[in-house]
């Protein structure tokens, strides 16, 4: 199973969301780490933007890729889905 690691960023983005919120997130990147392939979950491919992933929980989409050889899942945002453009042209290649 993967380990999930947020990067700074993501962790910023976390803070200011109501607990019931960021408690649906770390459920959901729960089940990824245990299930990437889980028909629940909503995950898509970032048209553009390989390697990384969007899960969306909600109204919130949680960036991702997966790192050192499939046993990390790198959370590198974490927004609103209106944010979701913007955020998308902060990621690292």
């Amino acid at each position: 199973m993967p380990e999930v690691r947020l990067s700074r960023r993501a962790v910023g983005d976390l803070d200011p969301l109501p607990k019931r919120t960021a408690r649906r997130i770390a459920d959901a990147l729960e089940e990824l780490a245990e299930d990437p392939g889980s028909a629940r979950l909503d995950v898509k491919p970032l048209v553009g933007r390989r390697p990384w992933r969007r899960l969306r929980v909600g109204d919130h989409r949680v960036l991702f890729r997966s790192a050192e050889g499939g046993s990390v899942l790198l959370v590198g945002r974490v927004v609103d889905r209106e944010e979701l453009e913007r955020a998308i042209r902060t990621l690292p290649e």
